[in-house]
């Protein structure tokens, strides 16, 4: 059972988000009720609202991130939807890990639907990744399907394994698969490690689904 109180949860994750460089001093409002935190605040871009929901989720004690950000791109004069969406297309067409021609897209208002079905789960990751860090983009909706090929979970249990052994030698990590749904639990020593161990997870072939149960053990960074 976790007793951690709201206020050192706060404390993790203002001390996690002003570690990354890519967020300001103070640009990100963080509240915890019981565990629950809820991030308040204006930022440029909808990569910096998901990399900040991807931090909150990382701090041992947190029970569920309300992502409340609203994005404002940053210039005099915003991007139009004809732009955003040219910007889409040659984004997903040069990205290495994206069937550009497998999936579509629709934008209104800076906001970017993402259509279409790829053969891998990284595919569908990388295409999503890709667009969220364009400029003007406020929201991605995500509707890739992704066709599932059918392997032995023993077989990529084992792979996520080898990889997750390749990337984090030093992790305590345990790895159990079910009908393609991977479950990572043990214990890392930092965000950026459990973030990297569900990376590995998603880009394993044969992967349908992902549960995080990595607790970070260790004290945050202090900022640079």
């Amino acid at each position: 059972m976790n007793d951690r109180s709201d206020l050192d949860i706060q404390a993790d994750v203002i001390a996690e988000l002003t570690w990354d460089h890519r967020f300001a001093p103070a640009e990100v409002g963080v509240e915890v009720d019981q565990g629950i935190v809820t991030l308040r605040g204006t930022i440029s871009s909808f990569a910096k609202l998901r990399v900040a929901g991807r931090i909150a989720h990382s701090v041992s004690g947190v029970k569920a991130v309300a992502n409340e950000l609203e994005v404002e791109p940053a210039g005099d004069r915003p991007r139009g939807d004809g732009d955003i969406a040219r910007a889409v297309r040659w984004s997903l067409e040069w990205d290495a890990d994206v069937p550009d021609d497998r999936v579509q897209c629709h934008v209104r208002n800076g906001f970017v639907v993402l259509r279409g079905t790829v053969e891998h789960e990284y595919q569908r990751v990388a295409a999503v990744e890709a667009v969220s860090r364009l400029l003007g983009v406020r929201g991605v909706q995500d509707e890739i399907s992704v066709e599932r090929r059918w392997r032995p979970d023993a077989d990529v249990g084992q792979d996520v394994h080898r990889g997750l052994a390749a990337r984090l030698p030093t992790g305590d990590l345990t790895v159990r698969c079910r009908d393609g749904v991977v479950t990572l639990s043990g214990r890392v020593t930092d965000a950026a490690d459990r973030l990297a161990a569900e990376e590995v997870a998603w880009q394993t072939r044969g992967v349908r689904h992902v549960t995080d149960r990595i607790a970070v053990h260790g004290k945050p960074r202090a900022p640079a």
